[in-house]
Order: C-alpha cells, then structure tokens, then sequence
C-alpha cells in the first residue's frame, strides 16, 4: 500500500480523497491547517496522519515530508488538493486575493512538490497529482485570479513530468468540473468595489452558481480517478472529469470565434458581450 501526503485535507475533495484513499489501505498525511481544529476526518476508516501543513509555509511542507520518511520510510504519492477562489471582476480583484489565491493554488503546491521530490527521485518512483478544475482551459469571467492559478499550476507540470520522468516520478492533473464540495460557492473578493459596473454580471453569475448547486457532481469522481493514478491503474497525464468535460474538449480544439459562442452560451452571457441587459425570468 502507498504513503500519500494529501494537501487541504480538512474538508471538501480533499476529505473524501483522503476518506477514499484510507479505506483501500494507504497510509494518508492528511495535511490540515489546524490538526486541533473541527475538520471532516473524525471516525474515518483507514490509517489517516492528520499533520500540520499550511501549504503557504516552507517549513510545514518540509516538516511533513521528513515525518512520512521517518515514520514509513518512502513517500509514494502526493496529491495537491489545496486551494481558494474567490468572485471578482479582474479589473477589480484586490491584490490580496490576487496574491493570495496564487500563493495558495500554485506556490502552495509548488511547495509541498518540491519539499517531496528528493525522496522521490532517490527511492526513484513517485505520484505527484495535482488537483485543477476543468476551467483552466477556458478561463471563467470574474475567475480570472483562480482560473490563472490553476493554468499556471498545470504548465507546471507538464514541465515537471518531462524532468521527473528520468527518475520514475510521474505527474498527473485532476481536473474535476462543478463538484460537491468543491470552490463552486466561492465568496465575492471582501475587498471588491462597491456598485460597480460589472454588477449585472456578478449578479447573473451568483444565480448560475446558485442553481448549479442542485446538479453538483459527486466528489467520488475524482476519488476515484486519485484512487487509479495512485494505484498506478491510470495512464495519461491529464483527466478531465464530468459531465461537461465533452464540452471543455470541444472549446479547448474550436476557433476563438466558436469558443467563445460555446462558453457564452454555456454559461448564458451572451448579452453581456453584446452590450444588452441580463434576460429576466419570470
């Protein structure tokens, strides 16, 4: 069975990663900002490690991979689950989201990498999995500071696995689309302008958000794709999850011009674009 250090392990994807892969017999790190702290993992199957990591500290990440080497000898896998979002107009995204988000989302993740890779390459095998979202191939409108990082996170590795390969360490991307437990309910940006001209768009955007909490996808697709990369069942680099991952494919290989008429549509903006006011229900 693996050693698997899992990031942002408190609740979410991250619980139910760390929940699925205790239950077939991995030993799990489980990575939490507060170990004291209330967190989901209470009563779980398994031989789940809850472990101090803030993935915006060096030493957390280090301190964690000395202890899984000290107390099992290896480091198997890693999964990069820990993340933030936030709503805001680019235009208008307070530079403490901005940094923020990109401290968490990439340097977070960057971090525990780097903090795992020389056991990695000495033991010479290794899964380093990183949990993205299927939007870093389109960018979403008032995203654009997670939808940034999470691009950002999967050029990463793509560069990662072309070096790692010598050493039998393999690099993989998760990208899971509208799921429970997920950053589909992500707060507006506290430091966002007030009565701003993006309003309608905020305003359409929180409705779209609010409805699609009654079609979320279960988290245990991406439990389950974890789950077959760890266990090295899986091949390929990138996994796209979900019913609208046909979608995602589809406007990632279309013209700009198609693209964009597939995610307005998608998404229901086409009238933003075009300079109209938001269509009324009634």
């Amino acid at each position: 069975m693996a050693i698997v250090i899992v990031t942002g392990a408190s609740r979410g994807i991250g619980a139910e990663i760390t929940r699925g892969l205790a239950a077939k017999g991995h030993t799990v790190y489980a990575g939490l900002r507060d170990p004291e702290g209330p967190h989901r993992l209470v009563g779980a199957d398994g031989d789940i490690r809850p472990v101090r990591l803030d993935v915006t500290s060096d030493s957390d990440a280090l301190e964690v991979a000395e202890r899984a080497l000290g107390e099992s000898g290896r480091i198997d896998a890693l999964v990069n689950n820990a993340g933030v979002a936030w709503f805001a107009p680019a235009e208008e995204t307070s530079e403490t989201v901005l940094r923020t988000t990109f401290e968490t989302n990439f340097f977070g993740a960057v971090r525990a990498t780097r903090a795992v890779l020389p056991a990695m390459r000495t033991q010479r095998s290794g899964r380093i999995v990183m949990i993205s979202t299927l939007a870093a191939a389109t960018g979403l409108p008032l995203e654009s500071a997670y939808c940034a990082s999470k691009s950002a996170l999967e050029a990463f590795a793509e560069s990662l696995r072309h070096e790692t390969s010598r050493f039998g360490v393999d690099v993989a991307v998760v990208e899971p689309g509208i799921t429970e437990g997920g950053l589909s309910t992500s707060t507006p940006d506290p430091e966002a302008t007030a009565d701003s001209v993006y309003d309608p768009l905020l305003e359409h955007t929180h409705a779209y958000y609010d409805a699609a909490q009654a079609e979320l996808e279960s988290p245990q697709l991406v439990v389950d794709a974890v789950l077959s990369i760890v266990d090295g069942t899986a091949e390929g680099f990138r996994f796209r999850l979900g019913a609208i991952a046909p979608l995602i494919e589809q406007i990632a290989l279309a013209s700009d011009a198609d693209a964009d008429a597939m995610l307005h549509e998608a998404l229901g903006i086409g009238w933003w674009g075009a300079g109209e006011s938001p269509p009324t229900t009634r």
